[in-house]
């Protein structure tokens, strides 16, 4: 089955309260990565044929940050996720297969849940697959509205368009979704004829596919902390702590010793070779690379750096540097250099 994806990127993050105002909301960084390439990253274990990421608010920065691993489409006017899907027509609506559509402010979900959706979609056999999770406070995520007493999908209801008794639904939308790429698009258009000049959102749809006589299949994520959506800037810190423990797990299960890893801040992409020690308040970013039996820190930011073995590294700030093997690099040292090698 081809496989396509498409990220929507184009909203504006007021909630953010950045001075600068073309600031795109999944422009914002965690550990050195803007929160959209980590759905990227995520992606690619679906190996999709396409991907294309709807722009708007910000775009530029947006596109900058993904034009290399995606495609782009514009959204002129920010009308709702409904006309941001729509954009990606030209490209998608002829193709046959699967399309994932996810929110580009997601980094928190793993490939592996991903590839579990996947999975589960082509075992049913399905044309559209609503991706949900249970929250014990729901407030501000869309509501799962099943059908009793089959418990069939039936809708998504946006909370401001939720009753109070679906309000209490604790079941809510994931903001990913899996269509049959064309029957995707034929029902976005249907939706556009009753909208037109209105904001409407992709969840619409799913209520009229199901009134004509489609069943929506679904996926219950288990950790309902992958399903997290960023809006503000204490959703942002939320979303380091999570992903920089797992992280810190991941080395350490792997080899590194970490004397204290809530002092301890890693980037995604940097590779540590085994019996290196980190000691606390130490930053490594970028794509740094450190070899094996090394002791890095106290007080240590690197970024963007290549250290060999059996080093000792201390009080130091280095970055774009590249340090030998058996070298003592500090204390009181600031090495900022294009290839500069101890």
């Amino acid at each position: 089955m081809n496989k396509y994806a498409v990220i929507l990127a184009a909203g504006k993050g007021t909630r953010m309260n950045s001075r600068d105002p073309n600031h795109s909301k999944v422009s914002y960084p965690i550990l050195g990565k803007a929160l959209i390439n980590y759905v990227l990253d995520c992606l690619q274990i679906i190996e999709a044929k396409e991907t294309v990421t709807v722009v708007g608010f910000g775009g530029e920065a947006t596109k900058e940050l993904v034009e290399n691993r995606s495609k782009v489409v514009w959204q002129k006017e920010i009308m709702g996720t409904g006309y941001a899907a729509l954009e990606c027509e030209e490209l998608l609506k002829d193709k046959e297969g699967v399309t994932l559509v996810i929110a580009g402010d997601k980094p928190l979900i793993r490939p592996e849940t991903l590839q579990a959706i996947m999975h589960k979609y082509e075992k049913e056999e399905a044309k559209l697959m609503v991706v949900s999770s249970y929250l014990t406070n729901p407030t501000g995520y869309g509501r799962i509205i099943r059908e009793k007493p089959s418990l069939k999908v039936i809708a998504v209801r946006e909370e401001k368009d939720a009753n109070e008794y679906e309000k209490e639904i604790p079941e809510v939308n994931s903001g990913i979704y899996l269509f049959d790429n064309q029957l995707l698009f034929n029902y976005l258009n249907k939706a556009l004829k009753t909208r037109k000049g209105k904001e409407f959102n992709i969840t619409e749809i799913i209520a009229m596919i199901v009134e004509d006589g489609y069943e929506v299949n679904s996926y219950v994520v288990e950790d309902p902390m992958e399903i997290y959506s960023i809006n503000d800037r204490i959703n942002l810190a939320y979303a380091c702590k999570v992903i920089r423990k797992r992280i810190n797990q991941r080395l350490m299960l792997s080899g590194v010793t970490m004397d204290d890893p809530a002092s301890t801040y890693i980037g995604p992409d940097v590779r540590i070779g085994k019996d290196t020690i980190i000691y606390p308040n130490t930053t490594i970013m970028g794509n740094t690379i450190i070899g094996e039996g090394n002791r890095i820190g106290p007080d240590v930011h690197l970024n963007d750096c290549v250290v060999g073995q059996e080093n000792c590294i201390a009080q130091a700030w280095l970055s774009h540097t590249m340090v030998g093997d058996n070298e003592i690099v500090g204390p009181y040292v600031k090495i900022i250099g294009e290839g500069y090698k101890l």
